[in-house]
Order: structure tokens, then sequence, then C-alpha cells
């Protein structure tokens, strides 16, 4: 355990989730984050979808470790599938937030203060 996982995975010359299933891989998106490489089971649900369907990392069948390595294998040769900013910019905190209150119809009202609020 580290409290800062982060400057490993800026350092790694390749990420590995190799799941059998997923709800939302957040350590698939911090990865990305730090400009790492990755490559991702095809589990469901998450890594597809952030992914965006293999275009910005390679996906790979689960339980197929010969598919896995060699893509693992491909990424340290330098077929890497990194995301633009822009990609990466909807898995940020506020954007979440902002569709998130909007899914639950809330809107945000500015206080006193100037900082925004909700009601």
């Amino acid at each position: 355990f580290v409290d800062n996982p982060f400057s490993y995975m800026r350092r790694a010359d390749v990420f590995v989730l190799s799941s059998l299933w997923e709800g939302l891989p957040s350590v698939l998106i911090e990865a990305m984050a730090c400009g790492c490489p990755v490559v991702s089971t095809d589990c469901p649900s998450g890594p597809s979808e952030i992914l965006d369907g293999g275009r910005y990392g390679h996906l790979v069948p689960v339980g197929n470790p010969y598919r896995l390595a060699e893509a693992i294998g491909k990424a340290l040769d330098g077929d890497t599938r990194k995301p633009p900013q822009s990609w990466l910019k909807q898995f940020e905190l506020e954007t979440v937030l902002d569709d998130y209150l909007t899914a639950m119809g809330v809107e945000y009202l500015p206080n006193e203060s100037g900082a925004e609020c909700c009601e």
C-alpha cells in the first residue's frame, strides 16, 4: 500500500487490468489520466466504455491469457493508444457532478458568497 499510487502509474510502461468484471474501474481512468498506456480485459462493465471500444487502450477477451500477453507486448513495443484530454474530461469530478445533478433535475444556484450551491 502507498498513499500516492499515481507517481508509480506515471512511470509505468503499461497498466494492465485483468478483471473478470467491473462496475466502474476508476483505476483504469486514473492510469489513463497519468499518461500510462493501458491494456484491459473487455469485461462487463466499464473498460470498453472507458477505452472507447479499444480506441484509447488495448481491449482483450476475458479469460484469454495469450491475447492479454500479446496486447501487453504491443503496448511495451510502443503501440499505445492514449486519449486526448478532451476524452478524459468526461471523468473529471466537475463533469460527473454536473451530469449527475442534471439527471436528478437539480440546478446550480449561486449563493451570497459567489460560490455555487444546489437547490
